[in-house]
């Protein structure tokens, strides 16, 4: 249902997504990385969904990167202090903004534990211009 609710949220809002689904992971079920604009700002979000009762804590780390029209190297804009949320899912969201002349995206590093066992997914959202 929030996986749902969270893609409603970006279709509605017009941001670019990318869903990275991991079967082969035994912690991380899905993870949403996503990012649109609003006011000259950019609006960055990570979603990341383990297992109720195997998954134990996920920590969302994200990373505003930009690049020029002309450039094909993103390089690192922004990190965001990682966000810890003791649950099986977790939501962190980066608002920063936007320099004119430049694609931006988001990356999203998702680390899941199981105990003291953890796992570790890369994600990126789509580029937006500004």
């Amino acid at each position: 249902m929030k996986r749902i609710f969270t893609l409603l949220l970006c279709l509605l809002l017009g941001l670019s997504f990318a869903t990275l689904s991991s079967a082969r992971l035994s912690y991380i079920n899905d993870a949403t990385t996503n990012i649109g604009p609003s006011g000259g700002q950019a609006i960055s979000v990570g979603v990341c969904n383990g297992y109720q009762g195997i998954t134990t804590k996920v920590e969302i780390t994200l990373t505003l990167q930009r690049k020029l029209a002309s450039s094909s190297t993103w390089t690192d804009y922004y990190t965001a202090p990682k966000q810890t949320f003791n649950n099986y899912h977790g939501a962190a969201q980066l608002i920063r903004n936007m320099e004119k002349g430049y694609q931006y995206r988001t990356k999203a590093v998702y680390v899941a534990y199981s105990g003291t066992k953890s796992e570790t997914l890369t994600g990126y959202s789509g580029a937006i211009s500004y």
